[in-house]
């Protein structure tokens, strides 16, 4: 879940990853189970240490 900031950007960013054109690994700071949510949220808060961090529902 996310924000959209933008309107006809959203969808020409969306097409350019569902063809694997733009790879957004190298953002990923963590990836933590939904079951630790608290520290993934507080990880993400801490811009020293994190620029993108998911909550992994597996």
């Amino acid at each position: 879940r996310g924000a959209f900031r933008f309107h006809e950007e959203f969808a020409v960013a969306v097409e350019l990853l569902n063809k694997g054109l733009v790879d957004v690994k190298p953002l990923i700071s963590a990836t933590l189970s939904y079951r630790d949510s608290a520290r993934a949220f507080a990880l993400a808060a801490d811009r020293t240490q994190a620029m993108k961090v998911i909550l992994n529902f597996d």
